[in-house]
């Protein structure tokens, strides 16, 4: 299957860490996408991603913000990066250059420096990819290990919007003929929508946050069983207060998929204590622009779901597809 490998072998992979330094705060984890090291009297954050199979022009912008996520979601600013440019044998200086700028521009707004790289062009590289790690700096990471029982799931952003994207950009005339092409037009333009450093960066500023994690391929699926298993604890979810778009629930009908499993980078998923005013934070979230929903809470363990009323178990990503491939491709 392709995409980020599966839980049994990052299980396996991130066994292999070389010597495991004392000063280790974070380290390798398959549920956890960042790693982090104490030096004097702070904690250093590292994250790293590839960015592909997205449109030319928006390359840059996603190398920046899939390893800047990372790092947010453990409560760090981001401060440095790398970047390693890998284009096709035949690819113009143009394109490199645009998705230098487009890192660029995301690095200067968020205050970050590019401070080493490497750009190539290769036989064996059929489209652009590029490969970004970003360094931040916190006091103290905020890790799903935090997490107690009684914690309350509070869901940040639009699940499925990175699928939505995708098939805006890549198979047009899905959306086209079911929605129009106004709405073609406004998926195309939702980049934006697939970061977490924003609201990452504001849940630690507003709430104590007892965790976070962003969403990828696998959707919530993925994502809250991640959480789980970085935690150790279970959960129950409601999932009709989960704010699907309405072109992702129809298209699931339509086309046979959960919801719940499409991609969703930009989706941040927090713990936060349940004896704090989370109608106020999540309040808060939403004056600053957010979508915001507070989905379940956290328990000791079992992971179910509610639907209409009834109560079930929560699949596991091996059960369950991402629609991402089949739909973003012209049939």
């Amino acid at each position: 299957m392709e995409g980020k490998a599966g839980r049994s072998l990052l299980k396996e992979i991130t066994k292999y860490v070389g010597r495991l330094g004392r000063n280790i705060a974070v380290p390798p984890h398959p549920s956890i996408d960042a790693g982090a090291e104490r030096l004097m009297g702070l904690t250093r954050v590292y994250a790293t991603d590839p960015a592909l199979g997205v449109p030319d022009e928006d390359l840059g912008y996603f190398a920046f913000h899939f390893s800047a996520s990372d790092v947010a979601v453990l409560g760090a600013e981001p401060k440095l990066m790398t970047s390693t440019i890998l284009l096709p044998a035949d690819a113009s200086d143009d394109l490199a250059l645009k998705i230098a700028k487009g890192i660029d521009w995301e690095a200067y707004r968020y205050g970050v420096t590019v401070i080493t790289g490497h750009t190539g062009r290769y036989e064996s590289v059929k489209e652009p990819v590029v490969v970004t790690t970003v360094i931040g700096e916190v006091r103290e990471p905020v890790t799903p290990k935090l997490a107690r029982v009684g914690d309350r799931l509070l869901l940040v952003g639009t699940p499925g919007a990175e699928l939505l994207y995708g098939i805006a950009h890549f198979n047009p005339a899905l959306l086209e003929e079911r929605f129009g092409k106004r709405t073609v037009e406004r998926w195309k333009r939702a980049r934006w929508m697939l970061t977490a450093v924003d609201s990452a960066r504001d849940l630690v500023l507003f709430s104590r946050v007892n965790g976070m994690k962003d969403g990828a391929e696998g959707g919530l699926i993925r994502l809250l069983n991640d959480f789980a298993d970085a935690a150790e604890l279970g959960f129950t979810v409601n999932r009709d207060l989960i704010p699907f778009p309405p072109e992702l629930l129809r298209l699931g009908r339509e086309r046979g998929f959960d919801p719940m499993a499409a991609s969703s980078s930009g989706v941040v998923l927090a713990a936060i204590p349940g004896n704090l005013p989370l109608g106020f934070l999540k309040d808060l979230m939403e004056s600053h622009g957010f979508v915001v929903r507070i989905i379940g809470e956290l328990r000791k363990e079992g992971r179910e779901f509610v639907a209409e009323g009834e109560v079930r178990e929560f699949p596991s990503p091996e059960e369950v597809r991402d629609p991402y491939p089949d739909l973003t491709q012209v049939s």
